[in-house]
């Protein structure tokens, strides 16, 4: 199989420490509120959706600039992400970052790493600051959708690329790509 691009989640798979939402959260000292409503989506009493709209509540009025600056010190990425994607771009394999998260907080990533395409759940802002509202959610399948536009726009076969992911929305991606880990 030609391998011309490499899908990588996020929360899970290069963030170690803790989950894009978690962290914005934390920026915005709601952390208390957001274990209420992680408890009641795992109890089934919310969808993950619902769970998601609700934490966006919790990070009104946080900086944009703040997902930046905080970056370094909050998230502990896994080891090697430099030297993963140099490996790619020297064999002209293209690195996309895929997540249902937050894309404020994986462009951070994309920017930091030289990803060749980012996308995520839009959250929405007004100037600088989150207003507490999901502009767009990418749900389960949108990962696969967002990988089969940046392949339909790079002349990429969805089954020339390798999906890497830790969780039940990367299941579309898996199943589409030539390979998954």
């Amino acid at each position: 199989m030609k391998i011309e691009a490499v899908c990588f989640d996020m929360d899970g798979t290069l963030i170690r420490n803790t989950d894009s939402v978690r962290y914005l959260c934390a920026l915005n000292g709601n952390l208390g509120p957001l274990a209420e409503i992680e408890d009641r989506e795992n109890e089934g009493t919310i969808t993950g959706i619902e769970a998601d709209h609700l934490k966006a509540r919790l990070i009104k009025g946080l900086d944009l600039a703040r997902v930046e600056s905080e970056f370094g010190r909050c998230i502990d990425l896994i080891h090697n992400i430099e030297v993963v994607l140099a490996y790619l771009k020297t064999r002209q394999i293209r690195a996309v970052l895929i997540t249902a998260g937050p894309i404020e907080v994986a462009n951070v990533l994309g920017a930091r790493f030289g990803f060749d395409a980012v996308y995520g759940s839009r959250y929405e802002t007004a100037g600088t600051k989150f207003t507490g509202r999901i502009a767009h959610h990418l749900g389960s399948s949108g990962k696969l959708s967002c990988l089969q536009d940046f392949c339909a726009g790079n002349g990429i076969l969805v089954e020339h690329c390798v999906a890497i992911g830790d969780s039940e929305s990367d299941i579309d991606v898996f199943m589409a790509c030539g390979r998954s880990i």
